[in-house]
């Protein structure tokens, strides 16, 4: 390890924390002893809604204080706390308006049967439903409906969306350059529909998709296979019709299901989420600062990859800097007490330069340390490409991965230019100086400059695949070509090693640092929330190249402006 004075700094510093989180909880446990004992409680009255974002949501205000989270990690650390909590017998589940993507649903869903495996009473009500709100509560021991309520389920479908036409009534045309048959992501821009290669692909990753969800469905509500989906055909149904199909366990209000549920856990206290998440959390940080074997880092790499900082956005629009990444990785190499670090990829890729230098940074890691990769809902193209530098690799079977090509290419905006009466003059010194004109178009050596530096990129990625997997040159080459998969898929073909979520990547941290199973570890989340004050410095404001943001044409323009090849999803799937 690298003993820098930096590095014995952060040591002594770290050292110090503990030791005041240790006084600072024993001071707290005396005053609750002062105070008289906590109120008894059996049942835990959870709602379960919204995005559940990956990355902490709160932000620390003067570095002291900091918002609570409701982020997906932190609901699914209360799962845990919530099956091995002697005191809990029950909970009672509302969920409702999930925006949630495939990954996570199945990591929650497992939550959820973890505890039921636990003897513990698990019930989901429903005001209202779709696929994803449906998929989550089958986890469930029982599942209720409001009688008024519809459930909104009749499968999935998915819908990629085409701008050949928006863009020439706007005067944009798009030079795109695709290496890989099926990597499609340039198609958006320069067609009116699907390419054969990409409804090839589409095809197969919903009917694996609908397939996890039947299965799923079947399995937890005690049905066959086939007669799911005869169901759901019939889709989507009234309250009376849901029960009819099995689909439901009962028509009842919120307030008589809760009092069932109290009724047969012995009428039991109730606690509410967030006192419950408070009470545990101080037990969990005790029991850590204690008992702790080791301490584990969770860095998150979510959103598109970029070169530089991060930009905080709501889910889907941020994307995080490859400095930010390299950072919080040096940071962790040199910190002795961090033993593995868990990357949680959750990004559909992004710049191609951006995704190399965060490989290397997770390679130099890696040579120090464990580095065990969480795939999150997407971990494509440069997300996939930063994921080969750890192992093992683990994905959710529902995670849209692989995606082993690049685009490159850029906009020419003169159109617009002239159908807003402006006019540019190009004086150039150089062949190829026009190349980063968004004025002129390319011409056959621009497009063959272009086709290199892609073709180039290209085998790169695939010689990494090749060295991190440890597979053949063949064997990457059937599985690349830009072809996306789902979790599962990737897992036949040798892309990732197990189907899993972030319990299973702790477990296999614990594994590769020679800790046993049941061994108590604390686990730090990177990057560190921002200060408010300095959120107001991020404001992602156009800039010289910013016509396409001020037009609303579609994000991904921009990026098509800044840099020329990109690992990226060759498409954005909408699942309904």
């Amino acid at each position: 390890m690298d003993s820098t004075p930096n590095t014995k700094k952060r040591s002594v510093w770290h050292g110090l924390r503990r030791q005041g989180a240790l006084a600072f909880l024993g001071l707290s446990e005396h005053l609750m002893r002062l105070i008289g004992r906590r109120k008894p409680y059996g049942v835990l009255k959870l709602d379960i809604a919204g995005e559940l974002a990956e990355e902490e949501s709160g932000q620390r205000i003067l570095g002291l204080l900091r918002r609570p989270s409701d982020d997906y990690f932190a609901l699914i650390t209360l799962l845990r706390w919530a099956r091995e909590d002697p005191a809990l017998s029950g909970i009672f589940i509302r969920c409702e308006q999930l925006h949630a993507s495939w990954a996570r649903l199945q990591g929650l869903r497992r939550a959820i049967q973890r505890v039921r495996e636990a003897g513990k009473h698990v019930w989901v009500h429903l005001n209202s439903g779709g696929v994803r709100e449906y998929y989550v509560a089958t986890a469930a021991e029982r599942v209720s409906l409001t009688p008024a309520a519809t459930l909104d389920i009749a499968g999935l479908s998915s819908e990629v969306v085409f701008f050949l036409g928006a863009l020439e009534k706007i005067g944009v045309q798009a030079d795109i350059v695709q290496m890989g048959r099926y990597k499609s992501a340039g198609e958006s821009f320069t067609r009116r529909d699907m390419s054969i290669p990409h409804r090839e692909m589409a095809e197969s990753l919903i009917d694996d998709l609908y397939g996890q969800l039947v299965e799923g469905v079947a399995t937890d509500r005690g049905l066959e296979p086939a007669v799911v989906r005869e169901i759901f055909d019939r889709g989507p149904f009234l309250a009376c019709e849901a029960l009819d199909g099995k689909l439901v366990d009962e028509i009842a209000y919120e307030d008589e299901v809760e009092a069932r549920l109290l009724a047969a856990c012995g009428e039991s206290p109730t606690i509410q989420r967030r006192d419950y998440f408070r009470r545990r959390s101080h037990d969990a940080r005790r029991r850590a600062l204690r008992e702790a074997r080791g301490t584990f880092a969770l860095l998150h790499v979510c959103g598109t990859i970029k070169s530089g900082e991060s930009v905080p956005g709501p889910e889907g629009t941020g994307a995080v800097g490859s400095k930010v990444v390299a950072a919080a990785l040096k940071e962790l190499r040199e910190r002795g007490d961090i033993q593995a670090v868990i990357l949680r990829v959750s990004s559909p890729g992004g710049s191609a330069t951006a995704s190399d230098l965060i490989w290397r940074e997770v390679v130099r890691t890696r040579e120090q340390k464990p580095v065990v990769i969480s795939c999150g809902d997407v971990a494509a193209s440069g997300g996939y490409y930063v994921a080969v530098a750890g192992t093992p690799v683990l994905a959710e079977a529902g995670t849209i991965t692989g995606s082993i090509g690049v685009i490159a290419g850029r906009a020419t905006l003169r159109g617009l230019y002239e159908r807003l009466g402006v006019t540019k003059e190009l004086v150039q010194r150089g062949r190829h100086a026009s190349l980063y004109s968004d004025y002129a178009p390319l011409g056959e050596e621009e497009r063959a400059r272009i086709q290199a530096e892609a073709a180039s990129f290209y085998d790169t990625f695939v010689g990494k695949v090749v060295a991190g997997r440890q597979l053949s040159a063949d064997a990457v080459a059937a599985a690349a070509e830009g072809r996306v998969w789902t979790g599962r898929q990737a897992w036949m073909r040798g892309l990732i090693d197990e189907v899993g979520g972030f319990e299973e990547a702790v477990a296999a941290a614990k594994r590769l640092v020679g800790l046993a199973p049941e061994a108590v570890v604390a686990i730090e989340r990177y990057p560190k929330p921002r200060r408010l004050w300095k959120l107001s410095l991020d404001l992602n404001l156009p800039g010289p190249t910013g016509i396409a943001e001020l037009l609303g044409v579609l994000p991904s323009v921009r990026y098509l402006l800044r840099e020329r090849v990109w690992a990226i999803l060759p498409f954005h799937l909408r699942f309904f």
